[in-house]
């Protein structure tokens, strides 16, 4: 079964990986797999989360 993540989650979790440039901190202080935060900085690169950087 997949988890749902909310676009704030994410948005958090994209903007402190982009601070550490540390993935797998990231990943292991959010209990995630480094590979969905990567791909979640590569969805957010293409504009996918920027309605959120205004919450």
């Amino acid at each position: 079964m997949r988890r749902a993540y909310s676009q704030s989650f994410k948005y958090q979790v994209i903007q402190r990986a982009l601070e550490l440039q540390d993935l797998n901190k990231v990943a292991r202080e959010n209990r995630l797999n480094s590979r969905i935060i990567y791909r979640w900085i590569k969805e957010y690169k293409q504009g996918k989360y920027e309605a959120c950087s205004l919450m």
